[in-house]
């Protein structure tokens, strides 16, 4: 299991995004954490499955994990592709756009995933106290006024574009 909790993540990151969340409650703004500490190996059945369901990659093909007992391979192609299916969908990424990374900072508590929504005009502080009205689409985390408050806190927005939304981290990545 990964964790949701901002408790799992690390040092200064940690106080950074609790800041920046405080900021977006005490603006309006709804914010819903998906995700932040990630086991390696939630990684590795993250990855994997995906790329079987949404790559077609050939199940043979994919290298162990010591500690990750799974046959990825089943008699036939289409079991293969229903068992991994099933669990896309038991952990919950059957809607993401892009395919998950293997390692990444959620595996070092340095990456948070959050949907964030509001309507119209907000007035969010920044790290330096300043408000900062944001009156801008979208009136959500790609909103790129409340990307620039974020980074006054040291957490930045992924710069992957539209392909992983809810990602935050202490590097973009």
């Amino acid at each position: 299991m990964g964790s949701s909790s901002t408790r799992d993540l690390a040092g200064t990151f940690r106080h950074a995004v609790e800041d920046y969340i405080y900021a977006m409650t005490d603006a309006g703004i709804d914010v819903s954490i998906d995700a932040t500490y990630r086991p390696v190996k939630r990684s590795y059945l993250m990855h994997w499955s995906w790329r079987i369901v949404n790559d077609g990659l050939d199940a043979s093909r994919i290298p162990t994990l010591a500690g990750v007992d799974i046959e990825w391979e089943h008699p036939t192609k289409a079991e293969s592709i229903k068992s991994a299916s099933d669990m896309v969908a038991a952990l919950s990424i059957r809607r993401l756009r892009t395919r998950p990374a293997l390692r990444s900072q959620h595996n070092f508590g340095l990456a948070i995933d959050m949907a964030i929504s509001w309507n119209g005009t907000v007035f969010v502080k920044d790290a330096r106290g300043t408000l900062v009205r944001i009156d801008t689409m979208p009136r959500t985390g790609m909103n790129r006024q409340l990307i620039a408050v974020a980074a006054s806190d040291g957490v930045k927005k992924d710069y992957g574009g539209n392909k992983d939304v809810p990602l935050w981290s202490n590097n973009g990545r």
